[in-house]
């Protein structure tokens, strides 16, 4: 497996549309606190920063996580970690200003 953590400090990024199967990707998402209210929307406490593969392009974004690093947040825990697999909607990726490595 390569370096990604050295390769995402000199890799170039541009933003990204449309985003095509084997394409690697950065974006950034909220850090949510635990439910603490009976009803409506967790608290944000923090955020993070994900780069990932894209392995499937359907109704969700399946990807696997190549690094994931914390922008904000001192007493949040990161959500997803190296390895995992995730699934997201475009729009999350679009919330998050997605960024393509370009070579």
């Amino acid at each position: 497996m390569k370096d990604y953590k050295n390769m995402s400090e000199t890799q170039n990024w541009q933003p990204c549309a449309r985003p095509s199967i084997g394409d690697t990707l950065r974006w950034n998402e909220p850090l949510w606190a635990a439910p603490n209210k009976p009803r409506g929307k967790r608290d944000q406490i923090g955020e993070q920063q994900i780069t990932a593969t894209l392995k499937s392009n359907s109704e969700f974004l399946e990807f696997e996580v190549l690094e994931v690093t914390k922008l904000s947040g001192d007493d949040a825990a990161l959500q997803v970690k190296q390895g995992d697999a995730i699934r997201r909607k475009k729009k999350t990726l679009d919330l998050g200003a997605c960024h393509k490595a370009i070579a």
